[in-house]
């Protein structure tokens, strides 16, 4: 039987482990109805997971206690950012959720030429990321960055061993040597494309300037494609 698995402060090393959030109370006790007895697994966001059966349930606390210890090995050994242009509100949210069932360690909202959208909602995004993360077997929560300005971004990205700058272009992924390269960035531009000068920008910074194929794709598809190539090992 699948258990239901979350992610939180949670102190895996200890016998017993309190849990008072309220969010994941009210999951445990009202939407999933688990009851004294019932296991579930318990990650503390940086690789550590427990097993725990429920002790005691009360109205706004779950008592669990710990039956076994482990690491997560599903993490990937490619450490990627992911540089999104914002989309709208319902694109973003499913980029956002798409790349962490992926495997993106890293998040960046970016502020291109073309962006229409200038605002997102930071909660709402770490509830949809933390919620694929726990859905996905993920040992770890990518990180959501605070929006950044194109040229931000791309100063960000020095600290990558190789950054893909998704565009129209004749250039395949398959082009670029990856091979030993653990840290990635992923760069995905807004509805309307990137611009001329932003392209320049990039090959400038030492992007490598690539294509998902031959289509055109939405945004948020182009996104979500673009993770999947640029995270595989």
């Amino acid at each position: 039987m699948k258990l239901h698995r979350f992610i939180g402060n949670f102190d895996c090393g200890s016998d017993h482990i309190e849990i008072t959030d309220a969010d994941v109370v009210s999951q445990i006790l009202r939407v999933l109805r688990l009851g004294v007895g019932d296991r579930l697994i318990l990650s503390d966001g940086a690789g550590n997971e427990c097993i725990g059966e429920i002790a005691e349930r009360q109205k706004e606390r779950v008592t669990i206690h710990i039956v076994e210890r482990y690491k997560n090995t599903n993490e990937s050994a490619v450490a990627s950012v992911l540089y999104c242009a914002i989309l709208k509100r319902e694109n973003f949210e499913l980029v956002v959720q798409k790349a962490t069932e992926i495997g993106i360690s890293e998040i960046v909202p970016v502020i291109t030429q073309r962006t229409v959208k200038l605002d997102i909602k930071e909660d709402r995004l770490r509830k949809i990321i933390a919620e694929a993360a726990e859905q996905s077997g993920r040992g770890r929560v990518p990180i959501l960055h605070a929006q950044m300005q194109f040229a931000d971004a791309l100063n960000d990205a020095k600290r990558n061993a190789v950054n893909l700058f998704f565009a129209l272009s004749e250039t395949s992924i398959e082009t670029v040597d990856l091979h030993g390269k653990q840290s990635r960035g992923i760069f995905i531009g807004p509805e309307g494309g990137w611009t001329e000068e932003e392209a320049a920008a990039a090959r400038g910074a030492g992007c490598a300037v690539v294509s998902v194929g031959p289509l055109t794709l939405r945004a948020e598809t182009a996104a979500i494609v673009a993770v999947y190539l640029g995270t595989r090992d």
